[in-house]
Formats: structure tokens, sequence, C-alpha cells
């Protein structure tokens, strides 16, 4: 029986579904698991290990990006957390899955795995609003950073604004690369 932990977001909510305290029937709260739309999310992001992870992304055809936010396949990443750990893994947001390398799948889980835990730690971005309506307090200094013509912080390239399906990304055109689309060798 899965159950909701207290540190997992959900489309902007913290939802918390403590076990039955007597030891039997459905957890407290399982009516979040039990939603339609909670029902359908896949696993959450931070709980995966990075064989699970591997796994996920194994013969899946689309692009990276678009498979990252993609609630059913992995849930709790969105677009403004997808960037930075696409970037620090220089992984072009368009690159198709079949062409990352295990050492580039590796460094994207690490990356996503710091970025939305230290997002958490700190009660989210300034933008977002926690259950009492508190700000939150992270600081990423890569989230206010992501404007078209900025210097990477990197390599001091222009930061370029691409369109990836319905949303946008900042990439650096020389650390963020579109290799072809063949699977590695």
């Amino acid at each position: 029986m899965a159950y909701c932990e207290p540190h997992h977001w959900w489309f902007g909510f913290a939802h918390y579904a403590p076990p039955d305290p007597k030891g039997f029937g459905k957890p407290l709260g399982s009516e979040v698991i039990d939603h339609p739309m909670g029902g359908k999310l896949g696993p959450n992001a931070l709980d995966l290990s990075l064989d699970q992870f591997r796994a996920l992304l194994h013969g899946r055809r689309g692009v990276i990006k678009t498979f990252l936010l993609d609630q059913d396949r992995i849930a709790g990443i969105g677009n403004v957390y997808v960037q930075t750990p696409l970037w620090r893994a220089k992984i072009h947001p368009l690159r198709p899955i079949p062409s990352l390398s295990d050492a580039e799948i590796a460094v994207l889980w690490q990356a996503l795995r710091e970025i939305l835990q230290g997002s958490i730690d700190a009660g989210g971005a300034p933008f977002e609003l926690n259950l009492y309506g508190q700000k939150g307090g992270w600081d990423n200094p890569y989230l206010f950073h992501w404007e078209e013509s900025a210097p990477c912080s990197v390599c001091g390239t222009p930061l370029a604004k691409i369109r990836t399906g319905s949303t946008g990304s900042y990439i650096c055109p020389e650390c963020q690369q579109l290799k072809p689309a063949c699977p590695p060798a």
C-alpha cells in the first residue's frame, strides 16, 4: 500500500497521508492516492534510486524535458525546477532520451535530487506559497538568472530562450549542445 510522505509536493501543495494509527484499513488521507489525478501520478522524483530512474528512461523515444515534466511518468518536477538540472548535466532539453549516456543520466539524476531537495528544505521558491501563505526561501543562484542573453555562469556564452513543446527553456548553447539523435556507442 502506498503512502504519501510529508515532503511530497503535488501541483504546488503539500499532501500528507499518515498511516492508520491502529494498523489496519486504508491510511488516513488515502483519498489523495485514490483521487483520479493523484492516482495516476508517476513515482516521486526524490523517491527514485539511480537504477529506478534509468529504468524509467529505458526504451523511451521522446525528448528528455518532455519526459521529466510528464507527471504520469515521474512526479514532482515542474518547468522551473527542470532547467537547472538539465544545465548542470549539460543536456539540451530537446535531446532524445535514447541519446543519453549512462554518465549523463547519473549526473541528471543527482542534479534533480539536489535542486528538488534544496527547494523543499527551503520551503519552495520565493514566488511559491506554503500552506500558511508564507513565501518560500529557496534562493537558488540559478533560478533568477535564467534570462535571455545573460552570460552562462560556467562559460560566459549568452543564454538563449527556446521553445520546448508547450514550455520555454533557457539554455546555454555552448554547455547544452543538441547532439545527434543516435544512441551512444
